[in-house]
């Protein structure tokens, strides 16, 4: 008789106020730094890491949502390595970790700059346990997307 395999899922729950929430559009410098908007700074920290995410925008996380983020990674690579293994260079090889100046700025670096496009104008987007961080063409992009029929449709069928 062969055993089967049971999956354990750790479910972490952000209590509502715990969730990244809401759209800010700021500017980036000519060095490459950022402000961080005033309303993420308390949950976000002055300290935080960043990450290519699988769009070509920026992922951005506290440290406690990355090393949830990174664990979940880890628990897929383990599972099958030749699989993952490419997701896992690409996130951790583009991951920083940041800190803000005196002025809650802090460097986006060139290489994720470069490949996300981000020129002058950025959004911060909230979406749950994380930000992301993307140009303004990505963004109006995305913004067509989740106001398209289909997902107000999905919204009101789900009751959300």
């Amino acid at each position: 008789m062969e055993e089967e395999e049971v999956q354990q899922q750790v479910v972490v729950e952000l209590r509502q106020d715990d969730y990244f929430i809401g759209t800010v559009r700021y500017s980036v410098d000519d060095k490459g730094r950022v402000v961080v908007p005033v309303e993420l700074r308390q949950r976000l920290g002055s300290e935080f890491y960043l990450t290519l995410s699988s769009y070509d925008t920026i992922y951005i996380f506290a440290p406690d949502d990355w090393r949830r983020y990174t664990q979940r990674l880890m628990e897929y690579y383990q599972s099958s390595p030749q699989r993952y293994a490419p997701v896992l260079h690409r996130i951790m090889s583009f991951g920083q970790k940041v800190k803000v100046d005196n002025n809650w700025r802090f460097i986006v670096p060139a290489n994720l700059r470069e490949i996300c496009n981000l020129r002058k104008i950025v959004y911060f987007v909230g979406i749950g346990d994380r930000i992301e961080l993307m140009n303004e063409e990505a963004y109006k992009q995305r913004f067509s997307k989740i106001t398209a029929p289909e997902v107000k449709e999905l919204q009101a069928e789900l009751g959300l």
